[in-house]
């Protein structure tokens, strides 16, 4: 009779052991890889955000970028009539996108997502895209101005939902009376100058760029990359080049556009280490919608826009644009 062997409870344990140590060690690399992963694929979907832009802006004679006031303009005659800047929000911007399909609801959103009210569109309503009617996108009116983007199913409120990750540059065009050119003028475009060092669209940052209170340490944000108690994001910059950053304020980023000084009355400008006291041109906070140019006229930062408010917007022109307060600027 032929004898049979097996293992021992000790031989057992031991091959136990040995697989639990194994597993110990591998699992905090594997972690480390699925979040390098996570990282790249996120870098390339905010590089394909811009892509589709610098596409569609390829396509006017202007080279500019989407813009939702171009798209659909004040009154009722397609590609006609006055910019209605009342609509260059950014819940209407990714929503003419998505419309268009030039990009689609799951490029918005980061792999990395941190946040519970950020989500997929999986519901936009591709059939309110209706050029004949004078509507645009899943949420836009016909024949008027409109400052909502709340009526369509892709949303961009981070305090309740929204269909992003990402945050870019506020759409908003100069105060009537400045002298300086404003930053849509200069970077919503193809081949825009000095494109190397403008970061136009990424992972979305602390609120206010602040890092000295409760808005930096309980960020979402500080999960989205890395470790949880710094930020870490994908930046994409006007020439097309990711950079993972850790810093609020890129290399090579002023506060006012081309070298010029800041605007009266703006103490905020070049406050930072890195100014000079002649010109008080400093290291730009990406996140920080500074002082007396916080209408976007000419202070670059990121942040998601929901809506847009503006005095006298039926004329087609006014003195300024102003992003809406109420809770209508997100950043966390």
């Amino acid at each position: 009779m032929k004898k049979q062997h097996g293992f021992t409870l000790i031989e057992l344990l031991v091959v136990m052991a040995i697989i639990a140590l194994l597993l110990g060690l591998l699992l905090p690399a594997l972690a480390k890889a699925r979040a390098t992963a996570r990282q790249v694929k996120d870098g390339t979907q905010v590089q394909q955000i811009h892509k589709a832009w610098v596409t569609k802006g390829s396509e006017n004679t202007r080279g500019t970028f989407p813009l939702p006031g171009e798209v659909n303009r004040i009154g009722n005659l397609p590609g006609r009539g006055n910019e209605d800047e009342a609509k260059n929000s950014h819940t209407n911007l990714y929503s003419c996108c998505i419309a268009q399909q030039f990009i689609s609801p799951q490029i918005l959103v980061s792999p990395s997502e941190s946040s519970g009210n950020v989500a997929v569109c999986s519901n936009y309503d591709y059939t309110k895209y209706k050029p004949a009617e004078d509507i645009y996108w899943d949420g836009d009116k016909a024949n008027q101005t409109s400052n909502s983007g709340d009526e369509g199913n892709f949303k961009t409120d981070l305090t309740a939902l929204s269909g992003t990750s990402y945050a870019s540059m506020p759409l908003l065009m100069k105060d009537s009376t400045s002298k300086v050119p404003s930053r849509r003028d200069l970077q919503w475009r193809v081949g825009a100058t000095s494109g190397s060092r403008f970061p136009i669209v990424g992972n979305r940052g602390v609120k206010n760029g602040n890092t000295t209170n409760d808005d930096y340490t309980k960020s979402k944000t500080l999960a989205i990359h890395g470790a949880l108690n710094e930020w870490e994001g994908n930046l994409c910059y006007n020439d097309d080049h990711i950079m993972f950053a850790r810093t609020f304020f890129p290399e090579g980023m002023s506060c006012v556009p081309n070298g010029m000084e800041p605007p009266a009355g703006d103490t905020t400008c070049g406050s930072v280490a890195g100014s000079t006291t002649t010109s008080k041109l400093g290291f730009d906070n990406i996140f920080k919608a500074d002082g007396t140019v916080q209408d976007g006229a000419t202070d670059a930062y990121l942040c998601l826009v929901k809506k847009i408010k503006a005095t006298s917007p039926a004329a087609g022109t006014f003195s300024k644009s102003e992003i809406d307060d109420g809770g209508g600027v997100n950043w966390d």
